[in-house]
């Protein structure tokens, strides 16, 4: 197969991505490129997505979605809490406390919540990784780019739903969230993009739904 003929499918199926997106209700993207290392405390960090304000206790983020900590230092690990109105998908096929490492191009949005792969609120929900030889639908890895899937009450009240990026380092307790990305219109899904085909559709002149950064 040439290279040409590589590139040329590579470019099709990106924008196919790219068409999906700008059809999903004119879908409206804010990204926030965070760059947050979150502690290996048990306090961790309590995050607001749409303020963009964080912090080591939720009397300090008003109105905050995520808590991320670690259980314990001494026994490696990411919890992951919602707060009222947040939510994180597990991938099809995974069960119980757990939330899901996405793979490209998964969709995030009310089809998976009405199958029931959004866990419930007000629980404290794991990355299971894949150490010791260990695998499973979902598992997160370490050293590795992972994307996990949420909803959340914005300050409206309405649901929305978004994705993230966890890079981890050699152990659960290095993680760094890279950015968060939401659909801000209420009950629209967004869909986990894949990397080489966004870097594709930048080379090929194509644009992505509109994003606010």
């Amino acid at each position: 197969m040439s290279i040409s003929y590589r590139f040329g499918r590579h470019v099709l199926a990106a924008s196919a991505v790219a068409i999906t997106m700008a059809g999903s209700a004119h879908a409206v993207v804010s990204r926030w490129d965070c760059n947050l290392s979150i502690p290996a405390t048990s306090a961790g960090l309590f995050i607001n997505v749409q303020s963009r304000v964080t912090g080591t206790t939720g009397a300090s983020v008003l109105g905050w979605d995520f808590n991320l900590y670690t259980t314990s230092p001494t026994a490696p690990s990411l919890t992951m809490y919602g707060n009222i109105g947040t939510r994180f998908m597990r991938t099809p096929g995974q069960f119980g406390y757990a939330v899901g490492n996405l793979g490209e191009e998964q969709e995030v949005g009310s089809p998976q919540f009405v199958a029931g792969l959004f866990n419930p609120e007000g629980d404290a929900y794991s990355a299971i990784f894949n150490t010791g030889g260990q695998s499973g639908t979902g598992n997160w890895n370490l050293n590795s780019i992972n994307y996990f899937g949420f909803r959340f009450a914005a300050n409206t009240g309405a649901i929305h739903y978004g994705y993230g990026r966890m890079d981890v380092g050699a152990s659960a307790n290095v993680r760094t969230l890279k950015f968060v990305e939401w659909n801000e219109t209420a009950g629209a899904a967004v869909v986990v993009p894949a990397p080489g085909a966004l870097a594709l559709l930048g080379l090929a002149g194509f644009g992505r739904s509109r994003r606010r950064h």
